[in-house]
């Protein structure tokens, strides 16, 4: 799979490359401004040392290289994010207040977020049977969802 030249959004990265392509990526852009921004600082303090710090130019990243960064971030933090971790989080016998506490929310609105996620898990299984909730497994998801509430 080839890197495009540029990500313009977030879902443009997301559909063009897997996660650990956009890790890399990113890494790499991050590196790149990590390091102008610290030649610059160096001069700005007057201890720049071409010897001791390296006598290549160090460009800030260009207008397309901050949008495809923040690109990057928006995808990378959206996957690992997946309202399904929460899912088999739950499935494994997490509770929703650990939960709430380990994404720094409350218990009310994690609750709804999954019951979002499972509706739209079922909505693609009505469409397409092969993806997405049964019937059963959003009811089991909605009842998970008001447990206890």
């Amino acid at each position: 799979m080839t890197m495009p030249a540029h990500i313009p959004t977030w879902r443009h990265a997301r559909y063009d490359m897997p996660v650990s392509q956009q890790l890399a990526r990113y890494d790499e852009l991050a590196a790149k401004h990590a390091s102008a921004r610290a030649r610059i600082e160096l001069v700005t303090r007057g201890i720049y040392d071409p010897v001791r710090h390296g006598a290549d130019d160090r460009p800030p990243l260009t207008v397309a290289e901050h949008i495809e960064l923040l690109a990057l971030a928006e995808c990378i933090a959206r996957t690992v994010r997946h309202p399904a971790n929460v899912h088999h989080a739950l499935m494994a016998g997490v509770t929703w207040a650990a939960i709430a506490r380990i994404v720094d929310s409350d218990e009310l609105t994690v609750r709804r977020d999954y019951q979002r996620w499972a509706d739209d898990q079922y909505d693609l299984n009505r469409q397409d049977p092969g993806l997405g909730m049964t019937a059963d497994e959003h009811a089991a998801a909605t009842a998970r969802a008001s447990e206890g509430v």
